[in-house]
């Protein structure tokens, strides 16, 4: 029999979280505890059988009853359910006990971003399609197909464009002054507290899997790339950069570099991200890499109350 319970992450013990999700960075403890910046609460949804978990489910919560919502994961960190190993286990009664377990939690919404296929559709959730664009960089001589695109990054070189790890210590003003500007630009409110960053930067000098580049010329900031490495994929995350650099092509050399040092981690697959619908010239640049359309379901539910915010 299979039962399912949600517990804090720091109440589960973590040599079980780290053996179960010990492949991802985003089921990591790690990981979770981040989104405490940003007023969340990391939770895992435990399958048990036989007195043993045999399953999890990492997710974020936000806000409080009645208007509590779930996330696996938040922000295009994409959720994931880990099993054990024991073969003999009905993996989709597993996965449909936590869908279950989840619809009955009393959220207001919970989304489950499905990227690697977990959940089959029940009646319980909405499905909603999703994509990104991703790219296949595992042959190690790999370059973007796109004449131009290897012409710009030629020309990174020829202007002597130098970036380096982030420095919490050196680099965290100057980069909020450029995130905000960047979000200024693009007629938004900043999305992530100064916390947030001082947080995953602190993360960062344990966890080889936070790929974050600095770029600067003549002192100022020119752009900064938050990746993440997610079992065989990077993810470039978050870009922050000023467009009067542009002439650099900095943004253009720093993508090309995520390719070659997360192939040495393993990856085989650079994912640039979805694009907003309105944004299509941002959709068209990413195809230039040679990303091609990846498919996904969010399973979403929300309450009478979840509905009406």
């Amino acid at each position: 029999m299979i039962t399912v319970s949600r517990s804090k992450a720091s109440d589960l013990p973590s040599d079980i979280i780290d053996t179960l999700t010990s492949d991802s960075f985003f089921g990591s403890i790690g990981f979770g505890r981040l989104w405490t910046e940003m007023g969340g609460e990391p939770v895992y949804w435990a399958a048990e059988h036989s007195g043993r978990i045999v399953a999890l489910l990492p997710g974020v919560e936000f806000g409080r009853k009645p208007v509590k919502r779930f996330q696996s994961m938040p922000d295009g960190c994409y959720g994931r359910l880990y099993f054990d190993n024991d073969k003999s286990l009905d993996r989709a009664q597993i996965s449909a006990a936590i869908k279950k377990a989840i619809a009955g939690a009393g959220y207001a919404r919970s989304f489950i971003y499905d990227f690697y296929g977990n959940f089959a559709e029940d009646s319980d959730y909405t499905v909603q399609p999703c994509r990104t664009l991703t790219v296949n960089i595992s042959d190690s001589d790999w370059q973007p197909p796109d004449k131009k695109l290897q012409s710009e990054i030629r020309k990174a070189v020829r202007e002597k464009v130098e970036f380096r790890r982030f420095d919490l210590s050196r680099h965290l003003d100057r980069f909020i002054t450029l995130m905000e500007d960047t979000e200024k630009r693009h007629g938004r409110e900043p999305k992530y507290s100064r916390s947030f960053f001082q947080a995953l930067a602190k993360l960062a000098q344990s966890d080889k899997r936070i790929i974050w580049y600095w770029c600067e010329h003549e002192g100022k900031p020119v752009t900064s790339h938050i990746n993440f490495i997610e079992s065989a994929m990077a993810l470039n995350w978050q870009v922050y950069y000023d467009k009067a650099f542009s002439f650099l092509k900095a943004n253009q050399l720093l993508l090309t570099a995520l390719a070659s040092e997360a192939r040495e981690q393993g990856a085989v697959k650079l994912n640039l991200g979805a694009s907003p619908p309105e944004a299509g010239s941002l959709a068209k640049y990413k195809a230039k890499w040679g990303g091609v359309d990846y498919e996904y379901s969010c399973h979403r539910r929300q309450s009478i109350l979840g509905k009406a915010l």
